[in-house]
């Protein structure tokens, strides 16, 4: 019989206990949702050797084996060792990170996996006083929901329209999924509350009467998902590539000095508001420069 605490111990590698006692499924992690085409013919084996010769794939695109027995639990961890891959994902700390596929998608404002990577590189498994998902998406259509975890980085692209530039074509119409831009009595007019900052309209307007103001991320806090939801609530600032590996170690340490123990941070967001988590991410940020 095996042991709760080894059991807890097992579940803390990211080698979770299944439902069928006796049988385990271990978590290979990826960077950024990528695999090597190597990787993944060593996982294949893997499955084979130890498993039932099938993989699963996680919500945050991890790489399950399920299906190993309890006492080939060592020689599994010894071959991934081996083969440079790693095995974890759970606890009281940084998960798994997610990225869109916005570094090859026809939307993707940046490159989210290389920022997600490095990212990765920098704060996964990093201990904090409660679990903390962190997602980018590269464009306002959110595939990967990023609001919905306790970081959340969103592209953005802040446009400008000169009236006097525009020939009303329409052709920023045909490329304006949210509607924000309308012809009305041949006249093109821009409803600002309703753009969402993709930058499309900038994109194929020849006038030059849509430009590109300013693009960067916008930043999410304390979303979640599972047995109760909350959307996050947006930083007020527009952050730059260059400072997003910065701003994410001042919040994860804004969030250590305010969290409660097991508080994630919605909770703190919710006890103490998003201006009062923001003002000391900002204190934090102008001590640090």
């Amino acid at each position: 019989m095996i042991s709760k605490q080894e059991i807890a111990n097992l579940k803390s590698e990211g080698i979770l206990a299944q439902k069928q006692e006796g049988y385990f499924s271990i978590r290979i992690l990826s960077r950024a949702g990528n695999f090597t085409a190597e990787q993944l013919t060593e996982l294949a084996r893997l499955s084979q050797k130890y498993g039932k010769g099938y993989l699963g794939v996680t919500t945050r695109l991890a790489v399950e084996i399920p299906w190993i027995k309890y006492e080939d639990i060592d020689n599994i961890k010894i071959d991934l060792k081996d083969a440079n891959l790693a095995h974890g994902g759970t606890g009281k700390k940084v998960r798994p990170l997610v990225a869109c596929k916005g570094t090859v998608c026809q939307h993707g404002i940046y490159d989210t996996q290389d920022l997600c990577g490095k990212l990765h590189d920098e704060y996964f498994a990093y201990d904090l006083p409660a679990k903390t998902k962190i997602t980018l998406v590269g464009c306002p259509n959110n595939c990967a929901k990023a609001n919905t975890n306790d970081i959340g980085i969103v592209g953005q692209v802040y446009v400008e329209f000169d009236e006097d530039k525009c020939k009303n074509c329409g052709l920023c119409t045909k490329s304006c999924r949210q509607k924000s831009v309308k012809l009305v009595d041949k006249k093109l007019v821009w409803n600002k509350g309703e753009c969402v900052n993709c930058g499309k309209c900038a994109q194929v307007c020849p006038f030059g009467a849509m430009e590109v103001k300013e693009k960067g991320m916008a930043i999410y806090l304390g979303g979640r998902m599972g047995r109760g939801y909350r959307f996050g609530d947006r930083l007020s600032n527009l952050y730059q590539e260059d400072e997003i590996i910065e701003t994410v170690q001042d919040i994860l340490e804004t969030y250590k000095d305010l969290a409660n123990p097991e508080e994630r941070i919605c909770k703190v967001i919710d006890r103490l508001g998003i201006e009062k988590f923001e003002k000391e991410l900002l204190s934090k940020k102008n001590h640090n420069i």
